[in-house]
């Protein structure tokens, strides 16, 4: 790309230069119409995953109350342009797609909510133009029902889940604009605008409540600041930018109350699709690197799944061939234990595997001859968060040491290795008590 307003050999403008056209036009068209218990956390990883039956660029994502993903829509170029109705399910129990019932209408750079009764909200897009219609989708009956249009059209907002049930909708075509949506009336309110207006935005909840949104392009420049709305006081608030600009980026919330960034694009005199992905902590409102994905990709989807695992799916990875494929972020290979008795307890973040076995110690004139003795034995146990059970299986000395003395220390090490992640490793000793009589 060389200048603003290049057009690609396809059917649609650059990405920039969309951005900046949607934007600029949509913000002057505004104004005239306007009256866990785990101890740290880890950087995390991506690992591949199974890719969608459709290739697809601008998705719409939101997790099912299963715990499955939803992933609606989007746009495909084959030689032609493919506004996509269609929609699949990504299922992390059996680790495949399923195709679902279709849209009542084609929609790519739409934004997706879950609604507090189990279906999924999609709103807005582009349709050969700007849609302000919505949908929700049942996953009960999968089925798709027209929902309250949007006061505002736009395409390339994003959304979130407010307390309540609410659905915030932020940005896009429409520039700082915001609008939420109730269930309980079907009806849209605006809401107060951004300090920025925000074409492509990235946005997830936080714990308390409150919406992170990120990143996106101001009508002149990809942006790396980021702003947080709090709908107690219907206010915005600037925190701390990103440690990269990106347009397009996807986002979701992580288990430990951190948000996930992750891709994206940027253009400083040559294009740059980003595969680089950071981590937001509302506790010190600042920004960590995390591990990168294995394809950079712009305008993916992205949903949070029940294990505490983060899907990204689709996008582009170099502005002309949209993707089919997936990665999964592990959030974090960090944890936290107790001892319950003869069983070890782990906090954990993400889904994973605990092991845990004897270390090396030396008691007397072992120690003097380095004979390694080990009171525990090794076991282990998969699970999900928050929690992981792996039972302690005593050695015959250590078991003669518990029933005469009631307890008996152990020294141990505990390895936990989320799914796609690294290994978390700590030695440690552990007391274990004897049951009271």
């Amino acid at each position: 790309m060389t200048a603003l307003g290049t057009v690609e050999g396809r059917g649609r403008p650059s990405h920039l230069a969309a951005g900046v056209a949607i934007l600029a036009a949509a913000t002057l068209a505004s104004a005239l119409l306007a009256p866990q218990l785990a101890t740290a956390a880890g950087k995390g990883s991506f690992s591949p995953a199974p890719s969608m039956g459709t290739a697809r660029y601008g998705a719409a994502a939101a997790r099912l109350p299963d715990g499955r993903v939803l992933v609606a829509g989007g746009y495909y170029y084959d030689g032609a342009d493919h506004n996509l109705s269609n929609a699949e399910v990504y299922s992390p129990a059996t680790n495949a797609w399923t195709a679902v019932d279709a849209m009542g209408t084609a929609r790519w750079r739409a934004a997706a909510a879950p609604l507090p009764d189990g279906r999924v909200l999609v709103a807005g897009g582009s349709n050969n133009g700007l849609l302000a219609s919505a949908e929700a989708y049942n996953p009960a009956t999968d089925t798709w029902a027209p929902i309250a249009s949007m006061g505002i059209a736009r395409q390339g907002h994003a959304a979130a889940l407010l307390p309540h049930g609410r659905v915030l909708v932020v940005g896009g075509s429409a520039g700082a604009s915001a609008e939420a949506y109730n269930p309980a009336t079907n009806a849209w309110s605006p809401v107060t605008p951004m300090g920025t207006a925000r074409f492509a935005p990235a946005a997830a909840p936080l714990p308390d409540g409150r919406v992170l949104v990120a990143g996106g392009i101001d009508g002149v420049s990809v942006l790396p600041t980021a702003e947080v709305y709090d709908p107690a006081t219907n206010t915005w608030t600037a925190v701390g930018a990103m440690d990269a600009a990106r347009y397009a980026a996807a986002a979701a919330p992580l288990p430990d109350g951190r948000v996930l960034v992750a891709g994206g694009y940027y253009f400083d005199g040559t294009e740059d699709y980003l595969g680089s992905a950071e981590t937001f902590d509302p506790a010190t409102n600042a920004w960590t690197p995390v591990g990168a994905m294995g394809t950079p990709r712009v305008g993916a989807a992205a949903g949070p799944l029940a294990d505490g695992r983060v899907l990204v799916a689709g996008g582009e990875t170099d502005g002309s061939t949209s993707l089919a494929s997936v990665e999964i972020f592990a959030a974090s290979n960090a944890f936290s234990f107790r001892v319950k008795r003869r069983r070890l307890i782990v906090s954990v973040q993400a889904s994973g595997k605990v092991s845990v076995g004897g270390a090396a110690s030396r008691h007397g004139a072992a120690a003097a001859k380095k004979k390694k003795r080990r009171l525990l034995k090794r076991s282990s146990a998969a699970g999900d968060p928050p929690r992981i059970s792996v039972p302690l299986r005593l050695s015959k000395l250590a078991k003669e040491r518990l029933r005469r003395k009631g307890k008996v220390k152990v020294r141990a090490r505990i390895t936990f290795v989320p799914l796609g992640g690294l290994a978390n490793t700590q030695t440690t000793r552990l007391k274990i008590r004897s049951r009271r009589k």
